[in-house]
């Protein structure tokens, strides 16, 4: 009984910690499963039986009101600044006829018109600037540059340019099936029976986050990371983009197969 009092108590102060990250700008708002960490909270409850337990409790609710009062700011400054979600615009466009976009085009089109040519001085200066570099007899032949041989973009095992919408179309399906409309952790997900395919399915799975078909986020319960697809790829070009290394080491995908097994 001790020990499970220790385990939940450690939860609720990672669900206190993550909601503090919040406050404080570094997570997303909505990367937080609210309704999950209620539930979570709610379970735990009956463990309680001292004083500071319920302190604890208490205090992992009113975290998760800042999360919540978080997320209404961000809804009610999108609101103020007119903000547009780029889908239902496009959904509208679908629906208007082509000589309504026309119309709207030709009001909203302002053409520029503009020379570029070349001038004398721009000559002159070009001249001076190529006649002033060193020739290439000059120096000695060592530090002459040798011819760049090209260099296979694909290695083993991963999938060439040509082929990688398809893969990661087959991927973000699978990440579907995987999540059910949750969330789907991200070592269980890309973990393979071969090194070489959890690397391959890493690889991939990085684009499905940088193109916008799935979200990386931590599990505030278990600290660990997890993959949330969308319904359709979105890309969030005016947002902050943070960089995520995930090391995978050999030792670490050793760790994992192992679990699985």
């Amino acid at each position: 009984m001790a020990r499970a009092g220790k385990e939940a108590r450690e939860k609720l102060k990672n669900i206190i910690e993550a909601c503090k990250d919040v406050e404080a700008g570094k997570i997303d708002p909505f990367s937080i499963p609210v309704e999950h960490l209620i539930e979570a909270i709610r379970a735990l409850f009956p463990l309680w039986d001292k004083p500071e337990d319920l302190i604890l409790d208490a205090e992992a609710l009113e975290a998760i009101s800042g999360v919540i009062r978080a997320q209404s700011e961000w809804v009610k400054d999108r609101s103020t600044r007119l903000y547009r979600d780029p889908f239902l615009i496009e959904e509208k466009l679908g629906q208007m006829d082509p000589e309504e976009l026309a119309n709207i085009f030709l009001r909203a089109w302002h053409p520029v018109v503009e020379l570029e040519q070349l001038t004398t001085l721009g000559l002159e200066m070009a001249l001076k600037y190529w006649s002033e570099l060193p020739g290439k007899a000059e120096g000695p032949p060592e530090a002459r540059l040798s011819p760049i041989e090209p260099v296979e973009v694909a290695g083993p095992g991963l999938v060439p340019e040509e082929e990688i919408q398809e893969a990661l179309e087959a991927l973000w399906l699978e990440l579907k099936e995987a999540a059910r409309g949750g969330w789907a952790r991200y070592w269980d997900f890309i973990t393979a029976g071969t090194y070489a395919e959890t690397a391959k399915r890493a690889y991939l799975t990085s684009f499905l986050i940088t193109y916008g078909y799935a979200s990386l986020g931590v599990d505030p319960l278990e600290g660990e990371l997890v993959l949330k697809p969308r319904r359709r790829p979105r890309r969030k070009s005016k947002e902050k983009i943070t960089s995520l290394v995930i090391p995978l080491a050999y030792e670490e995908w050793l760790s994992h197969v192992g679990q699985e097994g």
